[in-house]
């Protein structure tokens, strides 16, 4: 076939096949092979806010921004970045990935599949080491999909979980396994697919159900791999919230914290979201507000204890768990400590740090189901919105307004930026019907720019309309005033002022992860996994 026939995929393919024939070996023999060791203590987490030379969590900061420091490519000449290098070996069992890649002085870890670790050179995409587990019969992976969104780095390790509820931890440098642990004594029905989130000397990871059970979070030292903490989402008879599950609903009830949390060091604060209880649209059978899925908690960090929570949707019956990433600012309308919070049910919250009380909360896409939030950070239901037996669109739809697409903050431009589907969809009274699209019309997704303040909308890209495919990507800016971002095969970059599209690429397979950027050698790059691919691209070396 003449290359001007192949499809977009066939392209990348065949740029993935000629790369990994010269790039797929070990680095052993390589020039570059004296690496510097591969440390990363919590006080080097702990000092960043806006990324510099490497990116060191999953979004970037114990504050989650996605917000890099790095200047070097910039408005005037992000429409000149071209593909550096490409690495194809990704595991997935479909052509779908939604890792974020870690670096470290110019080594590079990324998960793939259910149970892959790579460390790859950052500069050439060649491989240093990999590591395999080996999933055990207990693990539950749905329609075929089983993504792992990441891992973390502490001290010379490398953790990560899988499918099968297991935490491990592995040597940075070789890829040797360290230690092992069993989350759940009952793996069928628990499943980690997020990354871990490491501070001070533990690990901590959520743990999601798969069909009955209740979610927890749970921390281990990371030296040992000794439990040190649990907390249960779900809770059990006599402890504070129980009372908010009709009968024995507890014991099913789901509510999985399945997206990694963010962290204050200052207030040893761990903020992390849970997810919806079960069964998910049916809520006759678990009566009660079921504390504390549709939630965000406040633990502290090194006991796990407590501290406050704010629950989103209470009772819910549209699948809008609180799965999304939590913005920490500080100093938010002069009120001190701030969480920014873009919820699936279609509001925009500010919560109070300290306290979990709620400053703002705002509808950010169309919505039909509320008519506002209290003073107490409750929604107003609207009671029309009641679902009949020949269904009720509600907006937004089950997939929600945003999911656990990352998104950004700015500080310098003071703009919060969110990845959002406008979507409504058909609920029906027997919980036992999927909700449905409504009537095959067209939605879209983009991103919107909001006051972090107010969640007054500021600007909009929007993406072609389409009806089918309710996902996106996740986001990443930087301080020249350039947001990254992705939607089904295309890759763009935006004008983090004003919305204008800056740069696109088309690299026909899909992306639904966040794009990260580094620096190795005085150049800047921008890497992101799609499909069975992780995308490196760099400016021209005459073009900086």
């Amino acid at each position: 076939m003449p290359p001007h026939e192949l499809s977009d995929d066939q392209i990348w393919q065949l740029v993935s096949f000629v790369r990994y024939l010269g790039g797929s070996q070990s680095l052993a023999a390589s020039p570059s092979s004296a690496r510097p060791e591969i440390r990363v203590t919590a006080r080097d987490i702990a000092a960043v806010r806006t990324t510099a030379a490497d990116w060191l969590t999953y979004s970037g900061s114990y504050s989650s921004w996605r917000h890099s420091g790095l200047r070097q490519i910039d408005p005037t000449n992000v429409g000149r970045l071209a593909l550096r290098w490409v690495h194809p070996d990704l595991e997935t069992d479909v052509n779908r990935n939604e890792a974020t890649p870690l670096v470290r002085d110019g080594t590079m870890f990324v998960s793939s599949g259910p149970a892959r670790v790579l460390a790859l050179d950052a500069l050439t995409g060649k491989e240093i080491w990999r590591y395999e587990y080996k999933l055990t019969s207990d693990a539950m992976v749905q329609d075929g999909k089983a993504p792992n969104r990441g891992v973390a780095l502490l001290d010379d390790k490398v953790f990560f979980g899988t499918r099968d509820a297991r935490l491990i931890a592995i040597s940075a440098a070789t890829g040797k396994l360290v230690w092992i642990k069993q989350l759940s004594p009952d793996p069928r029905y628990y499943v980690v697919t997020s990354a871990p989130l490491a501070f001070g000397n533990l690990v901590v990871t959520g743990v999601a159900t798969e069909g009955g059970g209740r979610g927890f979070i749970v921390a281990y030292d990371a030296a040992t791999g000794e439990e040190r903490w649990r907390f249960t989402t779900i809770p059990g008879p006599g402890e504070p919230g129980h009372e908010t599950w009709d009968g024995e609903s507890w014991r099913d009830g789901g509510g999985g914290p399945w997206l990694t949390g963010s962290y204050d060091v200052d207030e040893d604060l761990l903020i992390w979201g849970v997810g919806n209880p079960k069964p998910d649209y049916d809520h006759t059978k678990r009566r009660g507000d079921n504390l504390y899925t549709n939630s965000v908690i406040a633990l502290r960090g090194t006991t796990g204890k407590l501290v406050w929570h704010h629950q989103f949707s209470p009772g819910d019956d549209h699948d809008w768990d609180s799965a999304q990433i939590p913005l920490l600012v500080d100093n938010v309308a002069g009120e001190g400590k701030g969480i920014l919070w873009a919820n699936r049910n279609g509001f925009y919250y500010v919560l109070d740090r300290r306290t979990g009380r709620p400053i703002t909360g705002v509808p950010f896409v169309h919505e039909n189901w509320a008519s506002g939030i209290d003073s107490m950070g409750h929604p107003t239901l609207i009671t029309d919105s009641a679902r009949k037996r020949n269904g009720s669109l509600v907006f937004p739809g089950n997939a929600g307004a945003t999911n656990w697409w990352s998104p950004s903050f700015d500080p310098a431009l003071n703009l919060v930026y969110i990845p959002v589907l406008e979507q409504g969809m058909i609920f029906f009274s027997s919980t036992s019907s999927w909700p449905q699209p409504n009537g095959g019309r067209a939605f879209y997704t983009g991103v919107r720019a909001l006051d972090p303040v107010t969640g007054a909308l500021k600007w909009e890209y929007r993406n072609a309309p389409r009806t089918e495919i309710n996902w996106t990507g996740g986001l990443m800016t930087s301080s020249t005033g350039v947001l990254f971002g992705g939607d089904l095969t295309k890759f763009f970059a935006l004008d983090s002022r004003t919305g204008k599209e800056l740069w696109t690429v088309d690299v026909g397979v899909p992306i639904e992860a966040a794009p990260v950027t580094f620096a190795v050698g005085g150049e800047q790059f921008v890497s992101i996994t799609a499909g069975k691919n992780l995308l490196t691209f760099a400016l021209p070396r005459n073009a900086k």
